[in-house]
Parts: C-alpha cells; structure tokens; sequence
C-alpha cells in the first residue's frame, strides 16, 4: 500500500465521487480510479460501491485507519517544515466572505507585518464545508459560526455577531431607530437561506415568534442580499458589521428579540498546532477583544502537541 493511493481513496470516499475526488486532488479521474483498482488488487477485496461510492465494511475499516494515518503523516511533515527556522510557511484559513471582508483585514495586515515570510491562503465557504476541511487537514483554521459539535475540532468562540435590520436608505423603516418584528409581515425580505447556519438561526427565530416573512428573493451570501437592499427590492436581516459608513444607501434598524450568532475560531484537536496559526489566534483574539471576544481556552494540542 502507498501513501497516494490512500490519498485518493479517502478523497473518494470524502466527495462522494471520483470526478469530486479527482478535481480535488488535482488529477485525472482514470488516474484516481486506477489508484483505487491497485489499493483493491492488493488487499483482495472491494471497498467501494462504484455507483455510489458508498463504504463496503473492508473499506469502512481501511479509510478510518488510513484517514487517521494520512492525518498523521501531515502534521508530522508541518512539525518538520516549523523545525526548520529558515523554511517560508504556511497557514490556511477558511471563513464566511462577510468575516473575510469586515472582521479580519486589521489581523491579516498585522499577520503579513509580523510574518512576512509566511504564505498565507484565505479561503472562503460555508462554515459546514470550513469545518470538514479543517477536519481533514486541507485547512489550518476555520472561522466560522458556532457550533460546529465535531469531536475532532477545537472550538473557540471569538464574539457575537449582531443582527439588525438593513433598508435602503429612502425607506419610511430608515427614520426609525427600532421597530418590532410584528411590523414587518408585509415588507418584502431577501432572505438568507436556511441551508446557512445564520439562516438556520433566523429561521428558527422566525417559526418560535410565527413570523412568515414575505421572501422575494433567497441567496447565501450576505454581499449578494446587501446590493440588493441597497437596489430598493426589499429589506434585510445582516450582520451589523457588513453595514459601513461608506454604505449611504442602506440605513439599519434595530428589532428586539433578534439572536446574536457566535463566531469562533476551530483547528484540528489531535495535530500539530504551528508557530504560523499560534501567531494568526494571538491577533485574532488581540484584535476582536472589543468585540465580545473571550480569551482563547487552551487544550493540549493547542501549543503544538500530537
């Protein structure tokens, strides 16, 4: 057995499909599947479905030893790269596009300032997809709404992030400074949608308080539904930090009983920890300690153990 071929069997059986698998690690489908042909050849048994890339019981037991074993070898190999003080680093950061814009330029400038010679990648999804690659090993961090509840990840909760009300800046709503979810049942909404974790938490709020939202449009990004507030086409519930002063044409309006979203911070627990992403968490919570951060709770991988 190899190393590539373990690679690519997990790849598999974490995307559901060769062609998933095979954009993921960068390669040709036949050249996937014929990893997986030789890994079959050699053990003697099948370990997947090929129609629906589901587990065979000889495949459950292969990919949880090797995922841990890959997971391993990875850490094992950035402990290496740390050792070595004149290697350039790296550190892979996964977040949402409204944290990425709004929360972190201050701590990725101070980052780049503080550690010039390391490469820093951004990469920014849903916080479900953050989690399962943090989980993976295919990121360092993620910043992402909480809870996550994987037992493979530490959680650390960074601030909560306030929801308001957002109109354009011409609506009769702007003039106001609060006003009750009542009022609203005849307003057009753009709403974020419910696959979110803020969705799932608006949504939930909206079922308990039996609010029925007049929705004209669905999105999952808080950027799309911000220009199209700011259109005229409707109203919106976004984070209170997305709304700047440059934004002229939206005014915010606060609506009691609205829940605030936890925001944190998450790594592999059983990993080595580098120097990189210890720095990249000392500026994340020195820089949000005005915003309802907690001071980070060490556990015993966070300094680097395995």
């Amino acid at each position: 057995m190899n190393i590539e071929a373990w690679k690519c069997f997990c790849a598999v059986v974490e995307e559901g499909s060769f062609r998933a698998a095979a954009d993921r690690l960068h390669r040709s489908q036949p050249a996937v599947s014929q990893q997986i042909k030789s890994l079959e050849r050699e053990l003697g048994h099948v370990l997947l479905e090929r129609k629906t890339c589901r587990l065979t019981p000889m495949g459950s037991l292969l990919y949880d030893r090797t995922r841990h074993i890959l997971n391993e070898t990875e850490s094992l190999a950035r402990e290496l790269e740390d050792f070595d003080e004149t290697q350039a680093g790296d550190l892979r950061v996964g977040t949402s596009d409204t944290t990425a814009l709004y929360v972190l330029p201050e701590v990725v400038r101070l980052f780049a300032q503080n550690m010039p010679q390391t490469h820093l990648t951004m990469v920014n999804r849903p916080s479900q997809a953050i989690a399962e690659q943090v989980a993976r090993g295919e990121l360092d961090l993620g910043i992402v709404t909480l809870p996550i509840s994987n037992e493979g990840l530490i959680e650390r909760e960074l601030f909560e992030q306030e929801l308001v009300l957002v109109a354009p800046a011409n609506h009769a709503l702007a003039a106001r400074n609060r006003v009750n979810l009542s009022e609203l049942r005849e307003e057009p909404f753009l709403m974020l949608n419910h696959h979110t974790r803020t969705g799932a938490v608006l949504h939930a709020l909206f079922s308990r308080e039996a609010f029925n939202p007049q929705v004209v449009l669905d999105s999952g990004s808080f950027e799309v539904i911000k220009r199209y507030v700011g259109e005229g086409i409707g109203v919106a519930f976004l984070p209170r930090v997305a709304v700047t002063p440059e934004d002229t044409q939206l005014a915010t309006v606060n609506v009691p009983g609205l829940p605030r979203v936890r925001i944190g911070v998450i790594q592999r627990r059983h990993a080595y920890h580098t120097k990189a992403e210890r720095a990249f968490l000392e500026l994340l919570h020195a820089q949000l300690g005005g915003k309802g951060s907690k001071p980070p709770h060490e556990s015993s991988s966070s300094k680097g153990s395995t």
